[in-house]
């Protein structure tokens, strides 16, 4: 086989490619796998730029997008002064977010689109290839508006595609030159270019540099294109005496042929592209013009032979008839060409290249469908299943044509350039396949395990505030995907503990909040006056407590108090009671000692309600990696807090992803289902302004914590645990009736 790339050999019997061997490419990688050998596209890019070169014009070559492109590839013709043509907006974004220079970029296409022209202009693109009148109507409409709203002061340069009738022996599925094409605007069509000549001259900034012709793909006969010569110079000449122009640019296309079987024909580059340059000079010279840019368009010639496609043989079958299938992991959806062309392919098996028993096989693709074939009648090595197979020449329009039909993920694409490889292209996952269905959406509700409610309720009243249950905070639940509430009582100062509370509840009016569930709570308990009123506050209907906020009290110690003091006798009594009474008990705000004291006190109902990760953000609330390991260990539930500081010390961090960068943390020790979310929403309260997360800053915006664990990843069955079911599932015993 003659049809190995630049660098490949056969080693004991095995294919390499480079120092590789594609068997240890395919382990690597995976199969289905492009490789491609990158000394083999250098080898092409040198030919290309050794035979087309001259004192007398600038000659420049141009890479065809459609074959294959990747970042990699941009550098690599970036680095060797090739040009690239772009055929959509697709085309144009990818090359512009790989830095590749947009002055170097001619843009192609039959049907270019607003969106894609004004791409072109914003971009700078070397040349916009205008196809036919109703695209430069359009480009000269679009030319002016940005004129007069003084978003361009130069010109755009063109050049125009005509259609010279010159047949290019080719394939009719790749025939792009016939006087029927879809492709560019006959120049016999006087009437039609007469319309084109006149837009130009009127419209000072478009201008038209010179023509673009392109009469096939495949080509093998060089002498095709000195006929397009002659006529293009001819044509030129016609043009510029008639309207005046001088043309300096002349694009001959391209569309030169490859061998994909040993006896294929293939252009002669070398010899053809000299002799093209010095009869377009004695054209030139002939009709007396100015022509100084000559573009040709190798089209797949340039990547084509240097790629190559690794399978792995899943098995071989022999039918009834006779017939010897060799069966592999790929198939259409990389390699349509079979089924689009009725292409033909060279086949090697890698971990056997050499063997005296031999088969004749048709390589046949996973696909449920008949025409599913790689290659028909193959003569090969006896394939084993396991062995790497090789298709030669799929380095151009082979990834670029690749498809997910049967749900299979796209191939990656590897270069291989002596003992190094680089991946190009990453293999899909299946998460990415997947990505742009739309999955039946739950209509996802949030049961906030921590909200001021009791607090903002009774000091907005004392202060002279009245209904601020209806005018605020009706309208933001009503307004919000939270449909449950842990309301409570916060405690940073000395009061009334159960004045306070009756003057709270006295506010509320659950009939204003249809279908609302909220269980009662007490943020501390430092104004408790003894552990007997703790029945007092159950038979109110409260039903969870902390026992501190930040401080230290008769009971326990919170996180800004002592670390060295935990949970004093009093307080082991406290928790003791609320153990038997059933109770939720909050272990949020202690300090670390009193946590630890406290699980060894009581083992159920056990919540942490607001707090984040320590190995994320250093706050004295946040829990430590031990915390959250304890907390699991008594099938407790973590709370997830928005408040700003927990969530990172860099300002500029306190946001929605760094926030869910805590859930997925906290996700690792606690699981799914011992996750909820505690907000702590604080817009409410004057003491604390600003002092959640500017993304999530009140209860209107929590849908966008849904939304974010979305983007994540997350099933919609686990983030309707964590935001409602964790909790409520457990706790809906607890579900104060007022």
């Amino acid at each position: 086989n003659n049809m190995k790339t630049k660098s490949m050999k056969v080693i004991n019997n095995k294919l390499f490619m480079g120092n590789f061997s594609l068997e240890k490419l395919a382990k690597d990688f995976k199969t289905p796998l492009y490789v491609y050998d990158e000394q083999g596209i250098l080898d092409k890019i040198n030919l290309y730029k050794d035979s087309f070169k001259s004192d007398k014009f600038n000659c420049q070559v141009v890479y065809a997008s459609k074959a294959f492109i990747c970042p990699r590839l941009c550098e690599i013709l970036k680095e060797n002064n090739l040009f690239i043509d772009a055929i959509t907006a697709g085309d144009l974004y990818l090359l512009n977010k790989a830095g590749f220079p947009m002055s170097s970029v001619e843009l192609h296409g039959n049907n270019k689109t607003r969106e894609e022209l004004e791409m072109a202009i914003d971009f700078g693109v070397g040349h916009i290839i205008v196809d036919n009148l109703h695209e430069l109507e359009l480009l000269s409409k679009i030319v002016n508006e940005k004129v007069n709203n003084k978003e361009l002061n130069k010109k755009v340069v063109t050049l125009f595609r005509i259609n010279p009738g010159i047949e290019g022996h080719t394939h009719a599925f790749v025939e792009t030159s016939l006087l029927d094409s879809k492709f560019g605007e006959s120049l016999y069509d006087d009437k039609l270019m007469d319309k084109i000549f006149n837009i130009y001259k009127e419209n000072e900034y478009l201008e038209l540099e010179g023509f673009h012709s392109h009469i096939g793909s495949s080509i093998t006969d060089g002498e095709v294109y000195f006929a397009l010569s002659r006529k293009l110079l001819e044509y030129i000449k016609k043009v510029q005496d008639k309207y005046g122009f001088e043309f300096k640019s002349l694009n001959f296309g391209g569309g030169f042929g490859i061998k994909y079987l040993d006896d294929d024909a293939e252009i002669d580059v070398k010899t053809v592209l000299p002799k093209l340059i010095e009869f377009t000079y004695e054209e030139v010279k002939k009709n007396d013009l100015k022509i100084e840019n000559l573009l040709i368009e190798p089209g797949r010639s340039i990547v084509g032979d240097a790629g190559i496609t690794i399978y792995t043989c899943g098995g071989v079958k022999k039918t009834y008839a006779g017939k010897e299938y060799l069966f592999v992991d790929g198939g259409m959806p990389d390699n349509i060409r079979k089924a689009l062309y009725d292409a033909s392919y060279t086949i090697e098996n890698a971990s056997n290249v050499n063997s005296d028993e031999k088969y004749v096989y048709t390589v046949s693709g996973k696909c449920c469908e008949s025409g599913d074939l790689i290659a028909t009648d193959v003569l090969l090595p006896k394939a084993e299943i396991g062995d790497i197979i090789c298709t030669h020449v799929t380095g151009a329009y082979c990834y670029t044509m690749s498809m997910n039909y049967n749900n299979l993920v796209k191939p990656g694409v590897i270069f291989v350039n002596g003992d190094k490889v680089y991946e190009v292209a990453r293999r899909q996952s299946y998460e990415e396949l997947v990505n742009n269905y739309v999955f039946e959406k739950k209509d996802i509700k949030i049961f906030d395990t921590h909200s001021d409610m009791l607090y903002d309720l009774d000091r907005k009243q004392k202060r002279g505030v009245e209904n601020q249950f209806e005018n605020y905070h009706v309208n933001q639940l009503n307004n919000s995907v939270i449909r449950g509430g842990l309301w409570t009582m916060y405690s940073p100062d000395e009061f009334d503990l159960i004045e306070g509370l009756k003057n709270a509840i006295r506010q509320i009016d659950m009939n204003k909040l249809p279908e609302f569930k909220v269980v009662l709570g007490l943020e501390g308990l430092r104004n408790l006056k003894s552990v007997e009123d703790l029945d007092v506050l159950y038979e109110m209907g409260f039903r969870h407590a902390m026992v501190t906020w930040n401080e230290a009290n008769d009971y326990a110690t919170g996180a800004k108090a002592d670390p060295e003091r935990g949970i004093t006798e009093e307080g082991k009594k406290l928790f003791k009671r609320m153990q038997e009474l059933d109770m939720i008990i909050d272990l949020a705000h202690l300090n670390e000692k009193s946590f630890y004291e406290a699980l060894e006190l009581v083992d159920k109902n056990i919540i942490y309600s607001h707090g984040l990760c320590k190995a994320l953000c250093g706050h004295v609330r946040n829990l430590t990696d031990d915390q959250m390991i304890a907390l699991k260990k008594v099938d407790g539930l973590f709370g997830l807090t928005l408040a700003n500081n927990f969530v990172n010390d860099d300002k500029s961090k306190q946001d929605l992803e760094h926030f869910l960068d805590h859930v997925d943390y906290a996700k690792k020790f606690m699981g799914i289902d011992n996750l909820c979310f505690g907000f702590d929403f604080m817009d409410y309260l004057i003491e604390f302004p600003n002092s959640n997360i500017e993304d999530v800053s009140d209860a209107t915006k929590a849908y966008r914590i849904i939304e974010g664990l979305r983007e994540r990843g997350y099933s919609e069955e686990d983030i309707e645990k964590i935001c409602y079911k964790n909790f409520y599932d457990r706790y809906k015993d607890k579900i104060w009736n007022k």
